[in-house]
């Protein structure tokens, strides 16, 4: 807990990339399947967030 605690920072900038990389690809693809696991994702992402 101290560890995550210590470097929050940096592991909400990971979660920020891999989603953000992630939409890139999503909307690079013709499929709707991957929009639609990336927009599941995306509301549990705001759901755990504070800021509503």
């Amino acid at each position: 807990m101290e560890w995550m605690q210590a470097n929050w920072v940096n592991i909400t900038a990971v979660i920020g990339g891999v989603v953000t990389v992630a939409s890139l690809i999503v909307k690079m693809t013709p499929s709707e399947s991957d929009d639609a696991i990336l927009s599941r994702v995306i509301n549990v992402l705001k759901a755990l967030s504070l800021a509503k």
